[in-house]
């Protein structure tokens, strides 16, 4: 760590990484083929960070609604992981698949079995092993698992549905449709329709960067809500995504978030991206305006400020 950065999280820092995320926005717009998500404001930039004390420092826009998309994947996954689901390493593996979110091409190359459960693959197969008989009861145990990890008892508001967006992926996810009825073909999947609609649920749900970044205190803390001392996760489950997200959770992009930012995050093409520095923070940000590889510009550029200026990374000073 250069020793003149500074220790703790402050809202003077939060401010200059607001700054150079708002600058590093104009560069980029919102997702598009998705269409209601480019309705978002492509100059929105929000930021949120949670200590271990379950403290939650916000600028710019963190109380913005948005919807999860793929920064769902972590909590789904965890959610599995919870019921110790012994056969879905089975199904998908744990390797960085240096590919785009949505490519079929190593699905093709490896028989039906996901590179990792952070690719839409891979998340269409934990969709599928959700507990509950149809999309709708998956997604309220989700919702709950959600809740819990908040510290808050859940409300019709809490993580709701977002109808719009929900309709508008229901429209336009051939792709992801495709996805699911290749990988029944190798019975990966058991019900791709089941599989998918959970799915973009779950993807659709929303929430603000404040409170993605309470409920991804979780994962800073080894599975536990370290506000109440209940545990929610193993420890050894919340590693697993943890490990997951430093690998994988940016996709074609996870090389370069390592060298700049060295942190597991896992990004979302609603503009999210949840980053995890493990026993210390859970920092979440918000900005619709996507860069090339559909990652958020104004969170990548807030994310490397304040590790650089915390020397929070993983890998070391």
């Amino acid at each position: 760590m250069n020793p003149a950065a500074a220790t703790s999280i402050t809202p003077e820092l939060l401010a200059k990484a607001l700054s150079l995320g708002r600058a590093a926005a104009r560069d980029g717009r919102p997702a598009s083929y998705i269409p209601e998500l480019a309705c978002a404001d492509p100059a929105a930039v929000g930021i949120a960070t949670c200590d271990a004390n379950g403290e939650v420092l916000t600028a710019g826009d963190a109380h913005v609604s948005f919807t999860l998309q793929s920064v769902s994947k972590v909590f789904a996954l965890a959610c599995v992981l919870r019921s110790h689901d012994a056969e879905l390493w089975q199904h998908v593996s744990m390797e960085p698949s240096g590919d785009a979110f949505h490519s079929i091409v190593r699905l093709e190359e490896e028989h039906g079995r996901p590179r990792n459960p952070l690719i839409n693959a891979g998340a269409i197969v934990v969709s599928d092993r959700l507990h509950g008989e149809d999309p709708q009861g998956r997604i309220a145990g989700f919702r709950q698992f959600l809740c819990a990890a908040s510290g808050q008892a859940c409300t019709e508001e809490r993580f709701a549905l977002n109808e719009r967006v929900y309709r508008s992926e229901c429209r336009t996810g051939f792709r992801n449709r495709a996805l699911a009825n290749y990988m029944r073909h190798f019975a990966v999947v058991s019900d791709p329709e089941t599989a998918i609609d959970t799915y973009f649920r779950q993807c659709s749900l929303e929430v603000t960067a404040a409170e993605l970044a309470r409920v991804g205190l979780l994962f800073a803390a080894g599975g536990t809500d370290p506000a109440t001392g209940r545990r929610l996760l193993a420890c050894s489950a919340s590693r697993k995504v943890v490990a997951l997200m430093a690998t994988c959770g940016l996709y074609d992009e996870v090389g370069r978030f390592a060298v700049e930012v060295g942190l597991p995050a896992k990004s979302g093409v609603s503009g999210a991206i949840l980053a995890i520095v493990p026993g210390r923070y859970s920092i979440a940000c918000y900005g619709p305006a996507l860069g090339e590889r559909g990652n958020s510009l104004a969170g990548m550029a807030m994310l490397k400020a304040l590790s650089g200026d915390l020397g929070l990374s993983v890998f070391g000073e």
